[in-house]
């Protein structure tokens, strides 16, 4: 398998792995310490047995810090709910990291975006 295949394979797994995560975020996870959760950007491990989801939790310093913890608490069961959608070989270990600012990351989007545009003019 060449570089580029494996890397589209593995852009396509990332993208399913975040759709199935948000699903379950919002129907199947029932703990009142998480609350207003957006799932930011996934990576993988080149061997996909390790999974890093970046999360931004809206509200103050104590609902973050609840939510965190509600997240990793309920890290093993969000696993198992993965491995009953997921096709495949293995389910990654969950990781789950506070993405403290994402909107320097929009910002930066944005910004790309316009230089492309111009760049294509």
């Amino acid at each position: 398998m060449t570089f580029e295949n494996r890397e589209r394979r593995n852009l396509k797994f990332v993208s399913t792995l975040k759709h199935m995560l948000n699903e379950i975020l919002q129907k199947e996870i029932s703990d009142p310490r998480i609350g207003f959760v957006t799932i930011t950007d996934v990576s993988i491990s080149p061997d996909r047995k390790h999974a890093r989801i970046y999360v931004s939790i809206l509200g103050d310093q104590k609902k973050h810090e609840e939510s965190f913890k509600g997240l990793n608490s309920a890290s093993g069961y969000i696993r198992h709910l993965l491995s009953k959608k997921l096709q495949s070989r293995f389910t990654p270990e969950i990781e789950f990291i506070e993405d403290t600012n994402p909107g320097i990351k929009v910002e930066e989007i944005l910004k790309e975006i316009e230089h492309e545009k111009k760049g294509n003019q």
